[in-house]
C-alpha cells in the first residue's frame, strides 16, 4: 500500500469513528438499513486494507451513497475521499476543491516520476492553505 493510499485508509477510519459515535449509529436501536450501512462501511475498510485498488469502485458507490442517505453527518467525511473515490462523489466538491485537489494530484505524479518521497498531509496543508 502507497503511503497516499494509507492516508486514505485513515481517513475511511476517522469517518467511520465519527458516524459510529452520532445519531442515528449510537442509538440503542438503530434501523436495519443503519445497522446495515455500519456493516458496509466495516467490509469497505477491510477491503481497502487488503487492496485498494479493487475496493475503489466499492468507494465510489459508498460514499455516494454516505452523501444522500445521511446527509446531515456526511460532513464527517473527509473532502480527500470524495476526490479518491471520484465519480459522483466529485459533485460535492466545490469549484475550488477540485482545482486543489488537481494540483495536488500533479504534485504528488511529480514526485513519483523523479522517485521522490511524497509528504501528502504536509502537501495538502500547503496546497489548502493550512500551515
Amino acid at each position: 500500500m502507497t503511503s497516499y493510499q494509507q492516508h486514505h485508509l485513515n481517513f475511511l477510519k476517522i469517518a467511520y469513528n465519527n458516524f459510529i459515535n452520532r445519531d442515528p449509529f449510537k442509538s440503542e436501536n438503530p434501523t436495519s438499513d443503519d445497522i446495515e450501512f455500519i456493516d458496509e462501511f466495516k467490509t469497505l475498510i477491510e477491503a481497502f486494507e487488503n487492496s485498494p485498488s479493487s475496493a475503489h469502485e466499492h468507494g465510489e458507490d459508498f460514499i455516494d451513497k454516505a452523501f444522500r442517505r445521511y446527509p446531515q453527518i456526511a460532513h464527517l467525511i473527509a473532502r480527500d475521499l470524495l476526490w479518491y473515490f471520484g465519480g459522483n462523489n466529485l459533485h460535492n466538491l466545490t469549484d475550488d476543491e477540485l482545482a486543489k485537489f488537481q494540483q495536488l494530484d500533479e504534485m504528488r505524479f511529480e514526485s513519483e516520476e523523479q522517485n521522490e518521497e511524497f509528504d501528502y498531509i504536509n502537501k495538502r496543508a500547503s496546497v489548502f492553505g493550512q500551515n
